[in-house]
């Protein structure tokens, strides 16, 4: 599931189960989902970029 950033966002734990390896920092409007696969955290940056940052689950 695709959430999108309503303003500049800091970005290290998403959804209090995935923790970012670094901070991420997400623009408003850019959308970003977890690739659960990969393990990583994809952002759609808008301009054809998706760039993408390592995580992992904590449960």
């Amino acid at each position: 599931m695709r959430e999108t950033a309503e303003r500049l966002t800091l970005v290290t734990v998403v959804d209090r189960w995935f923790h970012l390896d670094r901070p991420v920092l997400i623009e408003r409007g850019q959308s970003y989902w977890i690739d659960r696969k990969t393990s990583e955290l994809c952002i759609d940056r808008g301009d054809g970029r998706i760039t993408r940052a390592a995580g992992w689950m904590c449960r």
